[in-house]
This record gives structure tokens, sequence and C-alpha cells, in this order.
């Protein structure tokens, strides 16, 4: 290989095409400015507006709620005499444990029913005192059974049982007797 026959690149050409610059640094400077401004656009978006907007809504809502408290708080202006005409004709707590005394009667009705007559009933917080006449003792029996079946009545106590009948006269088991109980009542159980 000889140095000589080495073929080396050669322009044989020129190339006399030219373009010549024709930015100017205040046209580049103003592409860079309005590049900025256009950044700057878009952020503001989404720093300055959305917040903007979010805020006007909040306040939106601020003024709502606080219209909807005031119209609350006009509504209840009246409040303690709402409180205490409530109050005046609700139970007391003493009264929500007492028996209602309609179911009283009604037990007492059913129990002594036609078979006996009442002569007086006095019903005092849970007590009841109840004497009735015109029954036998086995009739008597009876009616106390039934008092006792009640899931009102905790208990029954008969103080007295006593005939009609005059003292010198036989002991007949048939005889009309004159009864006094007294009745404990309790509360039904909630099942």
């Amino acid at each position: 290989m000889s140095r000589r026959n080495a073929s080396y690149p050669a322009k044989r050409s020129m190339n006399l095409f030219y373009k010549p610059d024709r930015t100017t640094k205040s046209a580049t400077i103003a592409l860079y400015v309005l590049f900025a401004l256009v950044c700057l656009l878009g952020l503001s978006k989404f720093l300055v507006y959305d917040v903007w907007v979010e805020t006007a809504q909040a306040r939106q809502s601020l003024a709502a709620a606080e219209q909807q408290r005031d119209s609350l708080l006009l509504e209840l202006t009246d409040y303690s005499e709402v409180w205490e005409r409530y109050s005046r004709y609700s139970a007391t707590e003493e009264e929500r444990t007492l028996i209602d005394r309609m179911e009283v009667l009604a037990l007492l009705d059913e129990a002594v029913g036609t078979t006996a007559v009442m002569d007086t009933v006095s019903i005092g917080g849970s007590t009841v005192q109840l004497q009735f006449s015109g029954v036998t003792l086995a009739q008597t029996a009876q009616i106390v059974k039934a008092l006792e079946a009640s899931p009102i009545v905790a208990y029954t106590m008969v103080n007295t049982a006593s005939t009609t009948q005059s003292e010198g006269a036989p002991a007949d088991a048939s005889a009309p007797v004159q009864a006094s109980v007294l009745i404990q009542l309790q509360k039904e159980a909630q099942g």
C-alpha cells in the first residue's frame, strides 16, 4: 500500500446557498417574554382562579348555612314556653312507673265481673284495695286466683272475708261473704 495512491476526500463544488440569520435580539426576547406570560397565565388558572372560585363557593355555602341557622334560631325563640307546656301535660317520671288505671279497672271488671258486687275500689300508687260482696268463699277464691293470673299483679292478700249471716246462725259454705283484698301491682315484663 502506498501512500500516494490513497484517496483523500476532496471538495470539488461550492455551496453558495447562505441563509442569513434574521432573528434579532429584541424578537428573541419578545418570544421568551411571551412564552413566560403564557406559562404564568396557565399557572394562574390553577393557583389563583381555582382558589378564588372555591373561596366564592365556600362563602355562598356559609351564607346559606347562616341563613338556615338564623331561621332555626327564630323557630326556637319560644322553646322555653313549648317545653313548659310539654312538661305540664306529659307524664312525670313517677307517673311513667305507675300502671295504667284503665288497665287496672279492666282487670278488676274481668276478674270480679258479674259474679260479685264491687263495693269500693281504691287505687294508690302500685296498690289496689278492693272490697266486694255477694259471693261465696269458693267464688272469692276464684276471683283471687283470676287476679293473680294477670301479669300486672305481683301478689294479692285477702285481708278479711266475713259472712253477712247473723252471728248465732250455723256456718254455711254457700253463704254470701264480704271480702277485702289488697292487690300489689307490677309493671308487665317487656318481652
